[in-house]
């Protein structure tokens, strides 16, 4: 499978390209940072340079053409409006569908598509704006005509992968995930029909990933 990760050398985005490469899939990784691209090169990934506010749709379709899936798992940085999270997912949801790609997996947040509301330390203004934006994303995913997964992690930790998740489509409580285990969670759904046209809500669990794929219902 050629597959384009949107997002390539964020935190998650490099553990879904490494992954990807191992298991033999031809990985195209985007990029805004030049200074990333020996880096990217040298974990097996051909890599572009796109900017997901400065490059414009023709620029990523022209990038997308031959590829068998996108992964965005591209976020708003320190500083950055969370309304690129929601630009970019439309920008890129056209590009897939100019060239000709069926197959869309996106990264979001828990209970973004649940309607979960927020509390706590999660009740801040700027979670607030960056849940809106999400919510956005996920429904432009969701009036798309591609085959979409959205796949909605807890809160993320740079831990070792345990393999071992809770995911579903119903509301789940709110607990930590690592961004290993994420990675897999998205690399098993790009592969997987069950995962077609759900948002998947993810925490750390029990059930082994390959599992609880396979309870997902049809």
């Amino acid at each position: 499978m050629r597959v384009v990760v949107v997002g390539a050398h964020g935190r998650t985005g490099i553990k879904i390209v490494e992954q990807l490469v191992a298991a033999g899939d031809s990985v195209v990784a985007t990029i805004r940072n030049p200074r990333q691209m020996a880096d990217m090169v040298k974990r097996g990934a051909e890599t572009v340079l796109l900017d997901l506010e400065a490059s414009t749709g023709p620029e990523f379709a022209t990038q997308f053409k031959g590829a068998d899936a996108v992964v965005f798992a591209a976020g708003s940085g320190t500083g950055e409006t969370s309304e690129l999270d929601s630009k970019g997912v439309r920008k890129t949801l056209r590009a897939a569908e100019k060239a000709g790609i069926k197959r869309y997996v996106a990264i979001s947040s828990i209970g973004a598509s649940t309607g979960m509301r927020l509390s706590g330390k999660w009740a801040t203004d700027e979670m607030k704006d960056y849940y809106k934006h999400k919510r956005l994303a996920g429904k432009a995913i969701m009036n798309s005509g591609l085959d979409w997964t959205i796949v909605e992690p807890g809160e993320l930790t740079d831990g070792k992968g345990t393999g071992k998740v809770t995911l579903g489509t119903e509301t789940i409580e709110q607990k930590s995930v690592s961004r290993s285990d994420v990675a897999a969670v998205v690399v098993a759904a790009l592969k997987s029909p069950k995962t077609v046209g759900k948002a998947l809500q993810l925490t750390s669990g029990k059930t082994t990933i390959a599992d609880a794929i396979r309870a997902l219902g049809k």
